[in-house]
């Protein structure tokens, strides 16, 4: 709880024009936590005891499947991953309600929770909770942009979408067919790696045909779910074209940038900050998990754009309902608030590296130079310990902007006596 008092106490501070203030919301809170996974823990109980299985080989592969899901979820609430708000949480539910209420939809089974994770993203988890990141603000401008992905990840669950997929992969790896390959392949004397590549690209891309199919039910489904509210069909249009380029980054820090920024009390930025090693400069692959229903990993945007303005025969031009009180005060601390829930969340790295994209445009903001101080001292005592790579991510060609790579170089380059003078600058 002292950790939590403190951080509350450094990001208090007046900004932007007037006396609006920014306090950030306490993530930290134990109670809210502990209530939470006894909710959730009884929940799952229920749920893998009333389940039904086809054969006992499907049943272990399902059991697994959800006994994964599941173990992750509770992970999120241990980690203190959700936002324990009253009139927050109360917002997102009274948007929930209007949705099932306007569309007759039993209420029992639903729930709404709100991540602190900075992702632009919203998910389904199967079991009836819609999970919104608290990222996804920055992203949307209004309401019903809102309104429309509680209401898409509402069709998911509602046509059970998750459910059938761990079903159809539990019929798929216990097939004839599936088996007959495998076997074959084991009997292989050469390239059972190239064959077993080839099988597992083969099963992907089908699951990936059928997701795109389902992304495309949910948001036929939840398009008349949303309309139901009587909000402004437009929301539906604008919201995909955001999630289409929500992958692209938007800003970013060049060399000149850090000069800006970090030049002063006698800190000079040195080129051989920013080389990196051969080594580090490689690809990393990321463990793959069974995906929940997910927003941001939803395909093809265009094309869902394209058929949902057919849908709409082209009647989606209205301007958008007004927003309440609850979003715009949301919408307005999101990008301070997303920054608080990243060091919280111990993101050390990303977290520093967002504020000082916002920091360049932004050298006067008393709650950027703060979280950049706060994140500093973080990385400077990882360092000491030699355990940043908890708390900075590594360089990765694949996944990382050239950018992102350029600010992990210079983390790791630059001296600790060169740190101890940047931090001592932003010291309040």
């Amino acid at each position: 709880m002292k950790h939590s008092l403190l951080l509350l106490f450094f990001f208090s501070f007046f900004y932007a024009e007037g006396q609006t203030s920014f306090s950030p919301l306490d993530t930290l809170s134990r109670n809210c936590a502990t209530k939470l996974k006894v909710e959730y823990v009884k929940k799952f109980k229920n749920i893998n005891n009333s389940r039904e299985y086809e054969t006992s080989a499907q049943k272990n592969i399902i059991k697994e499947i959800y006994g994964g899901l599941q173990e992750d979820f509770i992970e999120k609430i241990d980690d203190n991953n959700f936002i324990c708000d009253g009139d927050i949480n109360g917002y997102l539910n009274s948007l929930m309600n209007e949705i099932l209420t306007s569309n007759s939809i039993d209420k029992d089974i639903y729930r709404i929770l709100l991540s602190k994770d900075s992702q632009v993203n919203a998910y389904n988890t199967g079991d009836g909770t819609v999970v919104v990141n608290y990222g996804l603000f920055l992203a949307v401008d209004n309401e019903d942009e809102l309104v429309f992905v509680i209401c898409h990840e509402i069709g998911h669950q509602f046509l059970d979408h998750l459910k059938k997929d761990v079903e159809a992969y539990a019929r798929l790896s216990t097939s004839e067919e599936m088996i007959k390959k495998t076997k074959e392949i084991k009997k292989q004397k050469y390239g059972k790696a190239s064959m077993a590549t080839n099988l597992l690209k083969n099963i992907r891309y089908q699951s990936y045909s059928e997701r795109r199919e389902k992304e495309i039910e949910a948001d036929s489904i939840g398009l008349v779910f949303y309309r139901q509210t009587k909000r402004s069909p437009a929301a539906a249009i604008s919201l995909l074209q955001k999630l289409d380029v929500s992958d692209t980054e938007k800003d970013s820090l060049v060399v000149e940038d850090y000069k800006k920024i970090f030049e002063k009390g006698g800190f000079v930025v040195k080129q051989r900050y920013f080389e990196q090693e051969e080594s580090l400069f490689q690809t990393y692959t990321k463990d793959e998990r069974f995906n929940t229903d997910s927003l941001k990993s939803h395909p093809d945007c265009s094309t869902r754009i394209t058929l949902i303005k057919d849908y709409l025969d082209n009647k989606f031009l209205e301007s958008s309902t007004a927003s309440s009180t609850g979003f715009e005060e949301i919408k307005r601390n999101s990008v301070y608030q997303n920054l608080f829930n990243m060091f919280s969340a111990q993101d050390y790295g990303i977290s520093l590296y967002e504020a000082l994209k916002l920091y360049k445009h932004e050298p006067e903001d008393p709650v950027l130079k703060n979280i950049i101080y706060l994140n500093l001292v973080k990385i400077y005592d990882s360092r000491k310990n030699y355990t940043i790579n908890r708390y900075v991510p590594k360089h990765d060609n694949l996944n990382n902007t050239k950018s992102l790579n350029r600010f992990i170089s210079f983390i790791s380059n630059i001296k600790m006596t060169d740190l101890e003078t940047i931090i001592n600058n932003f010291k309040s």
